[in-house]
């Protein structure tokens, strides 16, 4: 299912990176509220960490739309942004603190507005159509979700990077437990955009679990390729119209 509805792509050109940019803006600054738009330029978000950052963007392999993206921050432990709503456990940072870690961080899903079916816009919220709207949904920002992380993981252990932090809520990290993937609080939870707590994960060793729990998403994991460069898909066609981004500015 993943593969086949969902393109993931390392965002390698200023194009790919502006989709990146652009879908965090409609998710961090216009549905959540979490950062003010009227301090962004052109209707992108960005901060001060992407100049040591590599992005990635998904887009939808039925709709053609872009509909989500994560970025994975390069560098030392005390320079990953958690620090600067949590702390990480000295123990844990001196465990990692002289290898090269990253975090992934600003991960967004923007829910499709059609469905896969029919595309049509899926405004309906109550009722049992409305119910089958928000699983679908839900199920869609999920895949999602998991095949960001498999995209960043083979990005990471291909570039020398064996352990990822998270800023993540103890029920997300729950859920990714039952899938198999190892996480390990490393601090205390922290009040930041809800509660959230900082957790390590090793990419080269966290999926043990996985290989008897769910067979099939190991195998997956561990094929390659994960992703794509949004180069490849430049040179492959003219440059995609707004409009099948996914969102509109």
């Amino acid at each position: 299912m993943l593969e086949q509805e969902y393109a993931f792509y390392l965002a390698d050109t200023d194009a790919g990176k502006s989709i990146h940019y652009g879908l965090r803006y409609q998710v961090y600054c216009l549905r959540e509220n979490y950062e003010d738009p009227s301090r962004q330029r052109n209707f992108r978000e960005q901060d001060e960490y992407d100049n040591s950052s590599v992005h990635f963007i998904v887009r939808s392999r039925i709709t053609g739309e872009w509909q989500g993206a994560m970025r994975l921050v390069v560098g030392a432990v005390q320079n990953l942004p958690l620090n600067r709503v949590s702390s990480v456990d000295p123990a844990a940072f001196s465990e990692h603190g002289r290898t090269r870690v990253a975090e992934a961080s600003r991960l967004c899903t923007l829910l499709p507005t059609k469905t896969r079916s029919d595309f049509t816009p899926l405004r309906r919220t109550t009722g049992q159509a409305g119910s089958r709207v928000v699983n679908y949904r839900a199920l869609q920002s999920s895949w999602i979700t998991i095949g960001l992380i498999r995209a960043v993981r083979q990005y990471s252990l291909s570039h020398g990077i064996d352990h990822c932090f998270f800023l993540i809520s103890d029920p997300l990290a729950r859920i990714l437990r039952r899938l198999g993937m190892e996480f390990e609080p490393v601090g205390s939870p922290c009040l930041h955009r809800g509660w959230r707590r900082p957790y390590v994960h090793n990419f080269k060793n966290g999926y043990e679990a996985m290989r008897t729990r769910t067979p099939d998403l190991y195998k997956m994991f561990c094929r390659p390729p994960a992703y794509e460069r949004y180069s490849e898909l430049e040179l492959g066609s003219e440059e995609l119209p707004m409009a099948a981004c996914g969102y509109h500015v």
